[in-house]
């Protein structure tokens, strides 16, 4: 878990409105595939570190039957990983971003969930939380980690900001880690993690009343904190 003092720092997750929805209905953090986020990149073994993975594989001992090649081995491991490792994405931020809004929010009809670092790392009973990095892949001659190598991202992708909740392999209590198995839900109570709920800046107010009632019903410890994006304002003249 990440362990520099910003408790107080700012994270957003964007999302459309019937995303929104199952997560109060549920009462849970839906944790993705990593390798069905939608960069083919995530994980990857590439580069210096491909290289140093090869030169350092084990050799067939001597009258064993021979084994996969280092590439062959290096593929499978990483296949593997991807498939049994699961993110949950945020922005830390001090503000909205309009970029993210566009991007996770193709309509107007969507939310961005704004909560404390602090407070997120409360309401995950001590999964692991971590700052992407940013750098070109396989940039280093080491082996990596598995936590390393799902923890960053292209530098294309530094606008982000990410911040990941990580549930690796060696985590998953009880995941079936098969190849269909697209994610999971835990249990996370939105009333006690989050802090607040934007209404996205081209929405109408409609979907405002919409939004109220929806976290009335489910979460109305919430109601109080529901506010139109800062972008909605405009200037004096």
């Amino acid at each position: 878990m990440t362990t520099t003092d910003d408790g107080a720092q700012k994270v957003w997750r964007y999302m459309n409105f019937a995303r929104f929805v199952w997560l109060l209905q549920r009462k849970q953090l839906w944790m993705s595939r990593i390798d069905l986020l939608g960069d083919p990149w995530e994980l990857a073994l590439a580069g210096k570190q491909l290289g140093h993975v090869i030169r350092m594989a084990p050799i067939t001992p001597v009258g064993e039957s021979p084994r996969e090649d280092a590439k062959e081995r290096a593929e499978r491991i990483i296949r593997d990983w991807r498939r049994r490792t699961f993110v949950s994405c945020r922005s830390a931020s001090d503000h909205e971003s309009h970029a993210l809004w566009r991007i996770y929010c193709r309509s107007a009809e969507g939310v961005a969930l704004q909560t404390t670092m602090g407070r997120l790392r409360q309401s995950l009973k001590g999964l692991s939380i971590h700052h992407v990095t940013y750098c070109e892949p396989g940039s280093n001659s080491q082996t990596p980690t598995l936590t390393q190598l799902a923890t960053e991202k292209r530098p294309m992708f530094w606008y982000e900001q990410e911040v990941r909740v990580l549930l690796p392999v060696d985590e998953r209590k009880v995941l079936d880690a098969t190849k269909d198995t697209i994610g999971q839900g835990l249990e996370w109570d939105p009333e006690v993690a989050l802090e607040n709920i934007w209404v996205h800046p081209d929405a109408d107010y409609s979907f405002m009343q919409t939004v109220t009632d929806v976290v009335e019903h489910y979460a109305p410890a919430l109601k109080s904190n529901i506010w139109w994006s800062a972008m909605q304002g405009r200037p004096p003249f």
